[in-house]
């Protein structure tokens, strides 16, 4: 039981109340060792006891109850900037006074269910660690790097003693743990025989990982660490901290980093870790203020790598949750304004600019510069985004007309040959200069054919996917790639397609072309307001036998976006009905509906651009988009195209 220490006034007796985690950890047992040495080698009464983990240890040190407590080193870092469980309610008694060694993160299974993947624990009985513990935080982040959350699992939330007798007993399947290794709570399983087996992380998962959360390093459990695991397990860490109430005295701080210096080869067999707690890499990991008296003695002892004086990033900003409706109507309110920007600002027009790109950017810049002062951030749900981006392309997918693709010739062939080239060239372009400059390649194909050659919709569909790969913020790279694309297209497409209309005198050869199919099939799918229905039932059904065909696509292991399949069986359909003149096909219908999603997933693509995300990457991206069109307008010059 924890009892209070009467901690708001600076500690002069000498009891220190230790609050370290379950007896399955390796907190637990750290302590205990720390307890011996000091009652062995010190004056100090040591009190160790158990907890929860790291979010309540540091509460229990805020509200005075024990006097220090061992935490993970980004569970510190986001208490000390008011974020994740301490969202708006910074610390500021605890302080930071030793790295003690690096956790790993380990996911321990029922070796019976043959599991390889993170990904399969959905659906299965899974412990995430106690509520308040930082073993929660860290498996909520490991579940995020797969596209998974609580919500996936069946989600039980134990210490690792009691994790462990629930795996043995086979109530749960899996259960997560953030310790040292090897750890008490899984050794004991091993060694009873226990079918137990532990996940390793894939590379895009470490590197989401290491991206995206701070204190988070790939590390690697041996084979051997634990009986019957005979393979090297890839995971990542992060550091143990031992941190204090400001009111310790430095008499006591002293006295226990001189334990933690004369005692180090024996604390680093019960961490498992060789770890050199005063070296400088370990101190400049703690990105949390230290304890004035153990800064001090760091000094003292000519040891460096405690970061001077740091301000906390306390910024709370309000955050606005839209739903679909919310979002789609913000959208429309986008385009309405991009239609009266056109009608007033002639150059829009001229270059084709699209009226939800133009007002949907004016919504972005404007909900990037209430992020950036701090004083809001809205997010949009964009369920009806997906639904609009499947239902434009299936219509895309009702285009494929065998029959008019023949009637081009040769001529249509070609350009296609000289559209892939193109694609090839953009790419290999994109990704060349990602290299050159030190970034991702995946960045680089934010910038290539992606955007370039498929415009807004294949960005938006490309986007989530690249992000799925952790590159973060691809949607929004893609699409501004997209809209640079747009409009540089117009300017340099603009006057090039004048000159060679000139140059082949078109304007006046134009009207005698023959084209007989194409008023044919215009008068052939004349729109009727009866048949909007039917148009949207042969939209849906494509988009509902579309998900099956893509099932089926995405066990080749490839990457496909979601409406691929959609578009497959539209093509399909449409074929048929030109081939067999079985059913009708209501071209007019379904081009205008495609319409509608389009102007309506532009909207909400625009409108959900994080601009922030562009900050970082404003040199690259510039050099990324300006270094191909430079190319391509000197491939131009050279063969006087």
């Amino acid at each position: 039981m924890l009892v209070a220490t009467g901690c708001s006034k600076e500690v002069e007796n000498n009891n220190i109340h230790l609050a370290t985690g379950g007896t399955g950890g390796t907190y637990f047992a750290y302590g205990n060792a720390l307890k011996d040495v000091a009652k062995q080698d010190s004056n100090i009464d040591m009190n160790v006891q158990m907890s929860a983990g790291s979010a309540a240890n540091i509460r229990l040190i805020e509200n005075n109850i024990v006097d220090m407590a061992i935490v993970q080193n980004d569970t510190l870092t986001d208490a000390f900037n008011g974020k994740g469980e301490f969202e708006g309610n910074p610390i500021k008694k605890t302080k930071a006074v030793a790295g003690l060694y690096t956790e790993n993160y380990q996911i321990v299974v029922n070796k019976k269910l043959q599991l390889k993947s993170v990904e399969e624990l959905k659906g299965l009985r899974v412990s995430v660690g106690e509520e308040g513990s930082g073993v929660l935080k860290n498996a909520k982040n490991i579940l995020k790097a797969y596209g998974l959350t609580v919500n996936d699992i069946d989600v039980r939330y134990l210490s690792f003693d009691d994790a462990a007798t629930a795996l043995k007993n086979g109530e749960i399947d899996a259960f997560f743990v953030t310790a040292a290794t090897p750890t008490k709570a899984i050794s004991e399983l091993a060694d009873a025989n226990v079918p137990i087996d532990i996940l390793s992380l894939d590379d895009r998962a470490v590197r989401f990982l290491e991206n995206s959360y701070d204190g988070y390093s790939v590390t690697t459990i041996k084979s051997g660490t634990y009986k019957g695991i005979n393979k090297d397990i890839t995971t990542v860490g992060v550091m143990a901290v031992l941190v204090a109430n400001e009111n310790v005295s430095a008499n006591h701080i002293d006295a226990i980093l001189n334990l933690l210096k004369t005692h180090h080869d024996n604390f680093n067999k019960i961490s498992g870790d060789t770890l050199n707690i005063f070296d400088e890499s370990a101190l400049n990991s703690i990105d949390a203020p230290f304890h004035k008296a153990a800064a001090k003695w760091y000094s003292d002892n000519g040891i460096t790598g405690v970061k001077p004086e740091i301000k906390a990033d306390t910024s709370v900003r309000k955050t606005l949750n839209l739903d679909m409706y919310q979002t789609v109507a913000v959208a429309v309110l986008a385009l309405f304004i991009g239609v009266l920007l056109k009608e007033r600002i002639k150059f829009l027009t001229t270059f084709c600019i699209p009226a939800p790109v133009v007002g949907g950017m004016v919504f972005a810049v404007i909900f990037c510069i209430l992020y950036a002062a701090g004083i809001i951030e809205i997010n949009f749900d964009e369920t009806l985004r997906n639904v609009c981006m499947v239902m434009f392309f299936t219509s895309v997918g009702f285009q494929a007309n065998m029959k008019v693709l023949k009637s081009g010739g040769k001529g249509t062939f070609i350009f296609l040959a000289l559209l892939l080239l193109l694609i090839i060239l953009q790419n290999t372009l994109a990704v060349g200069l990602s290299k050159a400059i030190g970034i991702s390649p995946l960045i680089g194909m934010c910038t290539g054919s992606i955007p370039m050659i498929g415009g807004h919709g294949t960005a938006g569909a490309f986007g989530p996917l690249l992000e799925d790969m952790n590159v973060e913020g691809a949607t929004t790279l893609a699409t501004a790639a997209a809209t640079f694309g747009l409009v540089t297209g117009s300017l340099m497409g603009g006057p090039l397609a004048n000159s060679l209309i000139k140059k082949k005198n078109l304007t006046a050869t134009a009207v005698y072309e023959d084209d007989s199919m194409l008023v044919e099939e215009e008068i052939k799918h004349r729109r009727e307001v009866s048949m909007y229905a039917p148009a949207v039932y042969q939209l849906t059904l494509a988009m509902g036998i579309g998900t099956v065909i893509s099932f089926i696509l995405s066990k080749t292991g490839m990457t496909f976006p979601v409406y691929i399949g959609s578009m497959i069986v539209a093509a399909v359909m449409r074929n048929i009905s030109e081939y067999t003149d079985k059913f009708r096909i209501h071209m007019g219908e379904i081009n205008d509906l495609g319409s509608i999603c389009l102007s309506l997933f532009l909207g909400v693509a625009m409108i959900t651009l994080k601009l922030w995300q562009l900050a970082t990457l404003a040199l690259p991206l510039f050099i990324l988009l300006a270094g191909p069109d430079s190319t391509y307008v000197r491939i131009c010059k050279i063969y006087r195209i």
